[in-house]
């Protein structure tokens, strides 16, 4: 019988003695939606992002920790009876406040993002770092680094890097870098193991200046792309032309409802598995917003769920479809929802984890 764990990583590096959990695994129920306790990897700190590879059952955390001028990508195995997690080794990641962490689609290489809030011009400083995947699932040195400022900036500019996501695009042709800082997603060729990151026929999309582009997504067809805007509250729809890597933007709608006047920044988006539902997360005004995606791509709204808690940095749908999680990493803890496989909508269950900061949310299902 197979098994379905939630991996949760935590931001811990400030916490209080005890209240801080490195990373939790839970055993999931993908009938009724609770999470039990499995196991905790407690000596890691601030693992801010964390990537699955189910297949080989292997988990890769990024240590985020903006006061180091280096990060790190850590490597575990993964006990699929258990869920419990194995340290294999670590690499620096070549730059500061390391967010993100995304395989190319063969699973052999991955990817770290790099904030790099680091004095301008400190090194190392680079927006993101490519890592080839050893047999073991230990990480080799990184092999290719790119960044986006300064004499050692791969398209120089007077504007401050902010790397926030790397994502290969589903035909493994092209590696695509949401540069929140330069409002520009920058596109370079996918290289094999010991290339440099060049950039793209196309090398970059620039988004409207203040807006921010965090994350991004393909949609299951692998023509259209979406991107959550974290700055200015909106998501843009992109359109994928595979030969130039262009990405056009065809549609941008706000993520907040008229009349919202606070403080807000988004944080994650997520596509459901049949397509058919786009979700983004607004830290400030504490939700999930939902649209409908039509066969075209385009999205239209469907409306704002609570967020059960305070600053939703993450949230992840099950593998069932029937539940999604979100990390509230201000207050709250993990809030479950029921999530309607056919209208898309979302219903709080009111479930509870009592986490001090979640950060990341990952699924493994374990034969």
């Amino acid at each position: 019988m197979s098994k379905t764990f939630a991996f949760v990583g935590n931001q811990n590096r400030n916490a209080l003695p005890g209240e801080g959990k490195g990373i939790s695994v839970f055993h999931f129920n993908d009938q009724t939606g609770d999470l039990t306790l499995a196991s905790e990897y407690l000596p890691i700190d601030n693992p801010g992002y964390l990537a699955i590879d189910e297949k080989r059952r292997r988990l890769y955390a990024a240590v985020e920790i903006p006061a180091w001028n280096e990060n790190l990508a850590v490597a575990f195995d993964i006990d699929p009876a258990t869920g419990t997690l194995s340290y294999i080794n670590m690499q620096p990641t070549l730059g500061n406040t390391t967010c993100h962490l995304g395989f190319d689609q063969t699973g052999t290489l991955i990817f770290a993002s790099n904030y790099t809030v680091a004095e301008l011009g400190a090194r190392p400083g680079n927006a993101v770092a490519a890592f080839a995947i050893r047999s073991d699932g230990g990480l080799d040195p990184a092999f290719a680094t790119a960044a986006h400022e300064g004499k050692n900036a791969i398209l120089p500019t007077e504007r401050r890097q902010h790397g926030h996501c790397a994502v290969v695009s589903p035909d493994n042709r092209y590696v695509f870098v949401c540069d929140l800082g330069l409002d520009r997603i920058m596109a370079y060729k996918q290289p094999a193991k010991g290339e440099s990151l060049a950039l793209a026929a196309t090398p970059f999309t620039q988004l409207p200046d203040g807006a921010g582009p965090r994350h991004m997504i393909f949609h299951p067809n692998g023509k259209i792309a979406y991107v959550i805007n974290e700055l200015n509250s909106t998501v843009s729809v992109l359109l994928y032309n595979s030969a130039t890597a262009a990405l056009t933007i065809s549609q941008t709608l706000p993520t907040l409802p008229d009349g919202f006047t606070g403080t807000n920044t988004c944080a994650e988006i997520a596509v459901s598995a049949d397509g058919r539902f786009l979700y983004g997360s607004n830290r400030g005004h504490n939700s999930i917003v939902s649209y409908a995606i039509a066969e075209t791509g385009a999205i239209s709204l469907m409306g704002w769920t609570s967020s059960q808690g305070l600053g939703p940095r993450n949230f992840t749908i099950d593998p069932s479809g029937r539940f999604m999680l979100v990390a509230n990493q201000k207050g709250g803890g993990i809030a479950i929802f029921k999530r309607d496989i056919e209208t898309g909508t979302l219903e709080d269950s009111g479930k509870r984890i009592a986490l001090q900061s979640p950060m990341r949310i990952v699924f493994g299902t374990f034969e």
